[in-house]
């Protein structure tokens, strides 16, 4: 099955901030995660988010480390919450965490 992508407009903000490298590679892993949304790819690895609330969110790593997509995985929905460099991006994730 083919997950359906849906996501909110903080996720359309950071990835308009992305350089066209980046931008180039989410798109690959976005169609590999729509097939096989907790494994991990060619030039990319899949983490579960611990310590939160939301039992399907995820963490792509990906470009040798330096950038990072959080997603969550809802029955038939890849949901994408945010895009962006590995430096300040798990300030993202606290927020997450604490439900905001």
């Amino acid at each position: 099955m083919t997950l359906r992508v849906v996501s909110n407009s903080r996720f359309d903000h950071d990835f308009d901030a992305l350089p066209s490298e980046a931008r180039r590679e989410f798109w690959r892993i976005l169609s590999s995660l729509r097939r096989r949304p907790f494994a991990a790819g060619v030039g990319f690895s899949v983490v579960q988010l611990r310590r939160t609330a939301r039992p399907g969110a995820r963490v792509a790593h990906f470009l040798n480390d330096r950038y990072r997509l959080l997603y969550e995985v809802d029955g038939e929905l890849l949901i994408l919450v945010g895009i962006g460099e590995r430096p300040g991006f798990y300030r993202r994730l606290d927020r997450m965490r604490e439900g905001r």
